[in-house]
């Protein structure tokens, strides 16, 4: 039987292992992969079916992707939304939501649109498009509809 972080966590590297850009992923402690031998992608899931999917941020979570920043060029953040889809972020965004502080970070989006983000320290001004995952770990430009 698969556990729920094999379940979420196999479908967002399935989406990085079918880019075209995609060379290599390891798996670098829980819940960590490496993309390229560059870029460190840290995934939370949340298991619920609708917007908005909230996800918890301890300082061991915090730790480990500043830690990643000594050690790889980029640090990429996925939120898996139950099974709606994955809001990719850079680690900046998910450190100004946070203000570097554990707290909570939520994505939702209305039909067909893109994902609002906000945090325990503010909001995005802006939205990441849907299909912004995977393409921010090869650093593609987005095609937006």
């Amino acid at each position: 039987m698969l556990d729920k972080t094999e379940y979420y966590h196999g479908a967002a590297i399935v989406r990085l292992l079918e880019n075209e850009n995609c060379t290599s992923v390891k798996k670098q402690g829980l819940p960590g992969y490496v993309v390229n031998n560059e870029v460190f992608v840290f995934l939370k899931y949340s298991t619920k079916g609708r917007t908005p999917w909230g996800f918890s941020f301890d300082l061991e979570d915090l730790n480990r992707c500043l830690n990643a920043l000594v050690s790889y060029r980029k640090v990429v953040v996925g939120l898996i939304c139950g099974g709606d889809g994955v809001c990719a972020l850079d680690w900046q965004e998910v450190n100004r939501l946070l203000d570097g502080k554990p707290g909570r970070i939520a994505a939702g989006r209305k039909h067909n649109h893109s994902y609002s983000v906000w945090g325990s320290a503010g909001e995005l001004k802006y939205k990441i498009p849907v299909n912004h995952w995977p393409l921010i770990a090869f650093e593609v430009p987005i095609q937006t509809a």
